[in-house]
């Protein structure tokens, strides 16, 4: 494996990292979430795992081993969607927040893209996962 291949996927364990951890705070929101704000809630949810799943696979096929477990802030997300439900409803007064966490995500495709410079392929979907994203954060932001 070239050091560039293995800075790259490096950088897609790092995302993957950071996806699952948005998994788990959906995961968690998901038992929460009134009735008003579970279908936007659902729809996150299911876009995160889908492309958790697409770049597993990508990772794989370059040689990379993802860990799927996520890390220590997917804990704090799961903590602060409890905390949240304890002091204050999961309802559509958490829809910033929401925002806020996706756009967080685009900051690690950004840093993963950036790694990605000699793997078309992969860029492409990282590419395309990302403007899914966007695509959610501007329909939420206009709702």
């Amino acid at each position: 494996m070239t050091s560039e291949t293995k800075d790259t996927t490096a950088a897609l364990s790092q995302l993957s990292t950071d996806i699952t951890d948005v998994i788990k705070g959906f995961d968690e929101m998901e038992k929460r979430s009134d009735p008003d704000i579970l279908p936007i809630v659902q729809r996150l949810h299911t876009l995160h795992e889908e492309h958790s799943a697409a770049l597993f696979t990508a990772i794989e096929t370059m040689g990379g081993r993802p860990e799927d477990s996520g890390s220590m802030m997917g804990a704090v997300q799961v903590a602060v969607a409890a905390a949240r439900d304890w002091f204050d409803k999961m309802d559509m007064s958490a829809l910033p927040r929401i925002i806020e966490g996706e756009k967080r995500l685009t900051k690690s495709y950004d840093e993963a893209i950036a790694a990605t410079s000699g793997h078309s392929g992969v860029r492409e979907l990282l590419d395309n996962q990302r403007a899914a994203i966007e695509a959610q954060i501007d329909a939420l932001s206009n709702a």
